[in-house]
């Protein structure tokens, strides 16, 4: 049998453990103990299994898997009825909220996007803003934050939306913006912050 975890001290214990389980000796040790559990009055049979039932029931709902948002799942939001249109290209290989604040630091939306994935955030009213980035596993939507944060980053660059009336066109702002590793970034080492969403 090949082993399939990392320890080889864990994996020969979990071998032996499938070897034995399969052996006379732990067949007839099984049917000595069902001979043992029957009941001895009616009845007892039925609630010993709803007791099981329920017993599995609870483990499941405990064990719950951890959450993964998809692309574009709003963490929280602004009001979005401007023009402004932010793209993100996550050429990460790690999920991550992007966090959009005011001058002040004051969070105003977070938005989840997966690894390799992109989106856009539209509607954005005119303004300053800073961008921030938290990296991590299984998101935790009441701490506002993974449960195993990578890092936090910070877009060094203020991000400013406008639009303008020109005649009968309106321009208007679409920022770009790629993630990925590469020796010259906007993403420096420094001190800050990081915006706190979790209420």
């Amino acid at each position: 049998m090949q082993p399939t975890c990392g320890l080889s001290g864990n994996c020969d214990i979990f071998s032996k453990q499938v070897e034995l389980g399969r052996s006379s000796s732990t067949n007839f040790l099984l049917s000595r103990m069902v001979s043992f559990l029957r009941p001895r009055w009616p009845g007892t049979v039925a609630l010993l299994a709803t007791t099981l039932t329920i017993f599995i029931l609870c483990t499941a709902s405990v064990a719950e898997p951890t959450t993964r948002p998809e692309t574009g799942t709003y963490i929280r939001d602004m009001h979005r009825d401007g023009y402004g249109l932010l793209v993100i290209y996550n050429n990460w290989t790690m999920d991550t909220v992007a966090v959009l604040t005011d001058k002040k630091v004051k969070p105003k939306l977070a938005v989840y996007l997966r690894a390799r994935d992109a989106l856009e955030v539209e509607g954005i009213e005119d303004g300053e803003y800073g961008l921030y980035f938290t990296i991590g596993d299984g998101w935790n939507a009441g701490e506002g934050k993974f449960d195993k944060v990578y890092g936090y980053y910070r877009y060094n660059t203020p991000m400013i939306f406008e639009t303008k009336d020109v005649g009968d066109e309106i321009e208007y702002t679409i920022l770009e913006l790629d993630l990925y590793k590469a020796d010259a970034t906007n993403f420096m080492p420094d001190q800050f912050s990081f915006p706190d969403i979790s209420s």
